[in-house]
């Protein structure tokens, strides 16, 4: 089994608690409420869901502009890191992880 570690860029101005913004598509503020509690419910799912697929498609935007540019900048780096990061939170919040 391997262990990776992700060292992270600075991710302030792209991503804070308080505001998430991504080009358009805001973190609902359900998301905070269900970060916070334990359960899980349905219409919780359904949020998490439709938010997932909003950054999933815009990921997917993203990465094949940015796999087919000749040069990426540093800030280019950090918003795909920043993305990612986000869509694997969403995703183990769909799960039931509340970690």
């Amino acid at each position: 089994m391997s262990t990776y570690n992700i060292i992270s860029p600075s991710l302030s101005g792209f991503l804070s608690d308080d505001h998430l913004y991504f080009e358009g598509i805001k973190c609902p503020v359900e998301i905070y409420r269900i970060r916070d509690c334990k359960y899980i419910s349905r219409d919780s799912v359904d949020v998490l869901e439709k938010y997932f697929n909003d950054i999933h498609n815009l990921f997917l935007k993203k990465l094949s502009k940015f796999s087919t540019s000749e040069n990426s900048t540093d800030e280019e780096i950090t918003k795909m890191q920043a993305l990612l990061q986000e869509l694997v939170k969403v995703k183990g919040l769909i799960e039931g992880r509340t970690d």
